[in-house]
């Protein structure tokens, strides 16, 4: 169980403890009175200062801009966080806010503290490279598949800000050159790949969004060769930058703080760590019960093996087996499956479905070459109520060689997608976004708790499971990534607080969480650039299926799952504390 974050440190002086009488004490100087205004301020700095943020938020006046991050811009940013922090932390601490402002506050001030971290302690623009391939790999997507402004409108918005990606470049050689100490090989490496896969985008794909608009066509191709030529220039010094980087992607020290402003969770990072191993064992021993339970109907007149981890790997591989034979048939299974999640929503009546769904499901288009196959992008917070939210489904590139294609079939197989839908699209993430866009309090859409998020999602796979969802080997897909969420806990913990190297992750969750290499070597990955958004979904998941049986058993009778379903959606993607809080009066110690 978790305690309320620390948003503040103590500041006040004990003076009654001391001995002074409140005569003997000076008047207290009058608390700063905060209103909706400091959040309302926090989001306009915000998204001039990433005009790409907005854009993905579905504030389109910064379209035609593209974030400027030299030194002195970066020093502006920081300073205003700092004054933003003056000033919600004592009105946090009085209890001063009202209770909807005060859950924006928390969420505000945890943003903040991740900037002020980000910028002066880990100083990631200067250490980072991933930070700016980050922000130039994703400039114009959200503009190329939109449809939420005409095509010519979006398209010449998205050429302007072709445009000056040459500068954004300069500004990532500029903030990274001297810091070679600091920086990291393998995110140098990643990066370096990043911006050469964004350039081959940039010279070959982004200018067939245009068809066959000539002069548009013409101003895309004009732009996106100039940002191609940049892009292979960062590309060319990253690879440099890459033979002379001596640094580490550990958070070391600095880990157990970042823990607790990402996540919320005030728990000491070892016992975290502890209850994970512990977990992983239990689940272990439930995968291996269940998978004895329905040995016989998943291999009918064929004896179960006697070990456990034996067992266990039979039956990951079988759910592997039933996988597409082609991408197109791997997107139609995806397609079908999320209509009749849909259906068996509203026939089982689990949750208020907001209307009209507005969800398009298809492939990346064929102009994505170099960039990222696969994808969800969602309306956002200021967008129109019918505005659409795209799901690429992940898909090899047709340039994939054959086996690369069978192994990502055998990894995404039907019985995998059949546990996925629910966690992706609905009840999970795409429902919680669509309530979380509506929400009058936008902050949390921008900033919203990952734990809460990735809670969600997963506890909406077994939740779907239970009420009848998917086959017995579905169940098994769910059980197989509950092991996964679990391990990357541990793997998170371990990387940065205890030095795990990459073999021994590996290792770790070949022998234990009972994956295979290529998974391992992807979570590798994983926690060494999004730490510790890692431990979100193990540590969310159990967040909210605790507090789902907790409001079940004190409701009794009057119970219904549409209730529950419904009321996690008040609020917003807040600490699911708060969601405790109102559904069982619940404060916490």
């Amino acid at each position: 169980m978790t305690s309320h974050p620390r948003v503040l440190t103590t500041v006040l002086a004990l003076a009654l403890l001391a001995g002074c009488t409140a005569e003997e004490s000076p008047p207290a100087p009058p608390m700063p009175q905060v209103d909706h205004s400091i959040v309302d301020d926090y989001l306009e700095t915000y998204f001039r200062t990433f005009p790409t943020r907005a854009t993905a938020a579905g504030r389109h006046e910064y379209d035609g801009e593209l974030e400027d991050l030299g030194q002195e811009a970066r020093l502006a940013w920081i300073d205003y966080n700092r004054r933003v922090l003056e000033r919600i932390e004592p009105a946090l601490h009085a209890g001063r806010a009202e209770r909807e402002l005060r859950l924006d506050l928390e969420l505000l001030w945890r943003q903040v503290q991740r900037q002020l971290m980000d910028h002066e302690s880990l100083r990631v623009p200067r250490r980072n490279p991933l930070y700016w391939t980050g922000i130039l790999g994703n400039a114009t997507i959200f503009l190329l598949v939109r449809d939420d402004l005409p095509l010519e409108e979006r398209l010449t918005r998205a050429a302007e800000r072709a445009v000056l990606i040459p500068r954004l470049a300069a500004q990532a050689e500029e903030a990274l050159t001297g810091s070679e100490e600091h920086i990291a090989s393998e995110l140098c490496q990643m990066a370096a790949r990043q911006a050469q896969g964004t350039a081959v985008f940039y010279r070959g794909g982004f200018a067939e969004a245009a068809g066959d608009d000539s002069a548009l066509r013409q101003r895309m191709t004009e732009a996106g060769a100039s940002a191609a030529d940049a892009l292979e220039g960062l590309g060319v010094f990253l690879d440099g930058l890459c033979e002379r980087a001596a640094g580490s992607p550990r958070l070391k020290h600095l880990y157990e703080y970042r823990f607790r402003i990402v996540t919320g969770i005030e728990d000491r990072v070892d016992l975290v760590l502890d209850r994970a191993e512990a977990a992983l064992i239990l689940k272990r021993g439930e995968v291996a019960e269940y998978g004895r339970s329905v040995w016989g109907e998943i291999f009918p007149g064929e004896a179960a093996p006697d070990d456990d981890v034996e067992l266990v790997a039979r039956l990951f591989q079988r759910i592997g087996e039933d996988g597409a034979e082609t991408i197109e048939e791997y997107v139609a299974d995806f397609k079908d499956l999320t209509e009749r999640s849909v259906q068996f929503v509203r026939d089982h009546d689990l949750v208020t479905l907001p209307e009209p769904l507005t969800l398009i499901i298809d492939r990346s288009p064929s102009y994505f070459v170099g960039a990222s196959v696969g994808g969800v992008y969602p309306a956002g917070p200021y967008a129109l109520a019918d505005a659409k939210t795209l799901l690429f489904a992940p898909t090899p590139p047709e340039s994939a060689p054959p086996e690369t294609k069978r192994a990502f079939f055998r990894d995404f197989n039907h019985h995998f997608n059949v546990m996925i839908v629910p966690h992706e699209i609905i009840p999970g993430h795409y429902l919680q976004l669509k309530y979380a866009a509506s929400h009058p309090h936008k902050l949390r859409a921008i900033f919203g708790d990952g734990v809460y998020i990735e809670g969600w999602g997963t506890f909406s796979e077994r939740l779907m499971l239970d009420q009848g969802w998917g086959t017995p080997l579905a169940r098994i897909a769910h059980l197989k990534k509950q092991l996964e969420n679990i391990a990357r806990t541990i793997v998170d913990i371990r990387v940065h607080t205890r030095g795990m190297t990459r073999d021994e992750v590996i290792e770790f969750l070949q022998e234990e969480a009972l994956q295979d290499a290529q998974f391992a070597g992807n979570m590798w990955r994983r926690a060494i650039t999004s730490s510790p958004q890692l431990t979100s979904y193990h540590l969310g998941y159990a967040q909210v299926q605790g507090l789902f049986e907790d409001v079940r058993e004190a409701r009794g009778e009057a119970f219904t799952v549409k209730e529950f379903m419904d009321g996690m959606m008040e609020m917003g993607p807040v600490p699911v504390r708060h969601y405790r809080e109102r559904m069982l009066g619940w404060s916490g110690p």
